[in-house]
């Protein structure tokens, strides 16, 4: 006799049986919980994009810029309804596509806040303060460098 008959103890093994009534009520709630997983990564994906507004830059903008600014003096900016360029010295360049652009009060003017992104998918953003005449502008992150339109 074992120790566990001697003092008198019964030990009963149970099986638990599958519920079968019940591997279609798991299945549900794990389908419904993919669901869900699913909608709120998608609301997330909607609610942190940017908002770009128009997709083109507006007319004011549009034109080749330059500035009198010593040290941008030999650099130049052109906006085109779809893309911006900035000439960054000598004959180089670097061409961005106009992806969005929203338009802002800045003391009293304009600032557009124009999106753009490179060949590579790479996105920026720059804000362009426009003053009340239209003749001249600034990057807001760059206040003393005014950059005045070319007469075409």
């Amino acid at each position: 006799m074992n120790g566990a008959e001697d003092e008198g103890v019964e030990v009963v093994v149970a099986a638990h049986p599958v519920d079968e009534d019940r591997r279609p009520a798991t299945r549900m709630l794990l389908i419904w919980t993919g669901v869900a997983v699913i909608l709120v990564v998608a609301l997330g994906a909607l609610l942190s994009r940017e908002d770009t507004g128009s997709k083109t830059a507006p007319p004011q903008l549009v034109g080749t810029w330059t500035s009198a600014h010593p040290d941008y003096s030999d650099r130049y900016l052109i906006l085109t309804s779809d893309s911006i360029t900035f000439g960054i010295g000598g004959t180089s360049t670097v061409h961005y596509s106009i992806v969005g652009v929203e338009v802002e009060e800045h003391h009293g003017n304009q600032c557009f806040v124009v999106h753009f992104q490179g060949v590579d998918g790479t996105r920026f953003r720059r804000e362009i303060v426009l003053d009340e005449t239209g003749t001249s502008l600034h990057f807001k992150s760059q206040p003393g460098v005014v950059w005045t339109r070319l007469a075409i």
